[in-house]
């Protein structure tokens, strides 16, 4: 110890190198290793969830299906709708059968609406790439002086094991003209 002691001093006279000095850097060193450590060792698991962006999202509309959205007035979902201010939740629903994919969508408004629907549905495939493609779309439907209503959709060209997604725009009139997006977020048809 005093060999470095005196080694440090001939290099550099003009610093006074104590034993305390030493040791705190030893035990900042120290410290230093232990927090770059615990860093490493914390992030071995680390999972990131990234972003999807619309920048990959197809806005080439080939081979885009247009599909017939069927209006379905009488609905009991008292127990799935939750009201916001003036429209409840927008849902989604997918089933599959040997027909195709099956989409049920509705929405509901407090109190009676004059005018109540989803318009603008569309039904996105995921590209290889992680991209969205637009393989299938529907002007939706509505219905007039009705506080819950839906609509329902046959995606036939619908593949086994492929991701997708629906969009959608509901809107309501109740004092005023309001209207939300929804969103599926992805999910595998893996229906038969």
């Amino acid at each position: 110890m005093k060999r470095v002691l005196w080694e440090r001093r001939k290099r550099c006279p003009s610093k006074n190198y104590t034993k305390e000095k030493i040791e705190m850097r030893k035990v900042k060193r120290l410290l230093s290793v232990a927090v770059m450590v615990t860093l490493l060792v914390s992030t071995s698991g680390f999972v990131s969830n990234a972003a999807e962006t619309d920048r990959l999202v197809s806005d080439v509309e080939k081979n885009v299906e247009v599909l017939e959205a069927t209006v379905v007035e009488d609905i009991d979902l008292s127990s799935e709708m939750s009201p916001y201010t003036m429209l409840t939740e927008c849902i989604i629903s997918v089933t599959g059968d040997s027909q195709g994919m099956h989409i049920g969508i509705s929405t509901g408004a407090v109190g009676k609406a004059s005018v109540l629907g989803v318009k603008d549905v569309k039904i996105w495939k995921k590209t290889w790439y992680g991209g969205w493609d637009l393989v299938a779309t529907s002007s939706g439907g509505e219905s007039e002086n009705r506080s819950i209503m839906g609509i329902s959709i046959l995606y036939a060209n619908a593949v086994k094991g492929a991701t997708y997604k629906i969009t959608c725009v509901h809107y309501g009139n109740v004092d005023g003209y309001i209207e939300g997006e929804n969103d599926s977020g992805a999910f595998v048809f893996n229906f038969e």
